[in-house]
């Protein structure tokens, strides 16, 4: 078996994150902050949260006597506890509430379990040929409404006031912010224990299954030039790091934004890939 990953950001601090255990692997895609607050020690309250799940699945995720879905409940029930030391949870507006992205593969007996919260994205290919994508879309069509105004607003750059965002993008951020873990917005790792039950659990027989790569949405300018079966055959033949440095040069040649829709010019990108043709 191959096993391949890599995380890179252009910040100061990496807000995405991933995880390797003996049965399991993880990627989480924390969310920009939309407020200049922060109350952990380190200044950087997303990158903290990631860090945190990173622990606790490092600990949890080989636990099979317990479901994927029962162990991201108690771990919000213990992250909610942990960071209401520096912070009173019901005191934060949506905007200000911490969230993560997050993909799970894990092995359990002849079984390989996927679960996905979040746009994040698990693909999988199986020896047949045939190429599947777990993820939630809801959150990519509330991002097209703002990536459509950038897209138009072509004196954008003398507007903007946050972290590369306009006025008028950011109350649209901040207002989809409010859809976050309500009936009607999207689902996604947070607060809310009953978020957890809108994730998207798959199965799929191991042995069926000849790859399998795990990303963050920072991959999303790829997607203009592979299919994620093509995708799959690169990282084969090169390797993730050689991919993610294509990827960064895509978003050099577009640091507009006019080509490739996205939110930033450069976002965090991480991917863990298997490959389980190499097995006897």
């Amino acid at each position: 078996m191959r096993i391949e990953f890599h995380t890179d950001t252009v910040k100061k601090s990496n807000e995405d994150i991933y995880g390797l255990t003996k049965r399991g692997a993880f990627v989480i895609d924390g969310a920009s902050a939309l407020t200049d607050r922060s109350f952990v020690p380190d200044g950087n309250d997303v990158s903290w949260m990631v860090q945190w799940w990173r622990d606790y699945l490092d600990g949890h995720l080989d636990d099979t006597s317990y479901s994927i879905k029962e162990i991201l409940k108690e771990g919000v029930r213990k992250f909610n506890k942990e960071y209401g030391r520096y912070v009173d949870l019901d005191s934060l507006e949506a905007h200000e509430q911490l969230s993560a992205g997050i993909a799970i593969l894990r092995k359990n007996g002849d079984i390989l379990e996927s679960f996905v919260l979040g746009d994040v994205e698990i693909s999988v290919k199986s020896r047949k040929g045939e190429c599947s994508i777990v993820t939630d879309q809801a959150l990519k069509g509330l991002d097209a409404e703002v990536i459509d105004l950038m897209r138009r607003n072509h004196q954008r750059e003398k507007q903007v006031i946050f972290k590369g965002f306009t006025e008028q993008e950011l109350e649209i951020l901040i207002r989809n912010r409010k859809k976050m873990n309500v009936p009607g917005g999207y689902y996604i790792l947070g607060h809310s224990v009953d978020a957890i039950d809108m994730g998207i659990y798959r199965t799929f027989q191991a042995d069926e299954i000849e790859k399998c790569l795990l990303s963050t949405d920072g991959i999303v300018p790829l997607n203009y030039k592979y299919t994620r079966s093509n995708l799959l055959e690169r990282i084969r033949q090169s390797g993730v790091r050689d991919v993610i440095r294509e990827l960064r040069g895509m978003e050099e040649s577009d640091r507009e934004k006019r080509s490739i829709g996205r939110l930033k010019t450069h976002d965090d990108a991480t991917l863990i890939y298997l490959d389980f043709s190499l097995q006897s």
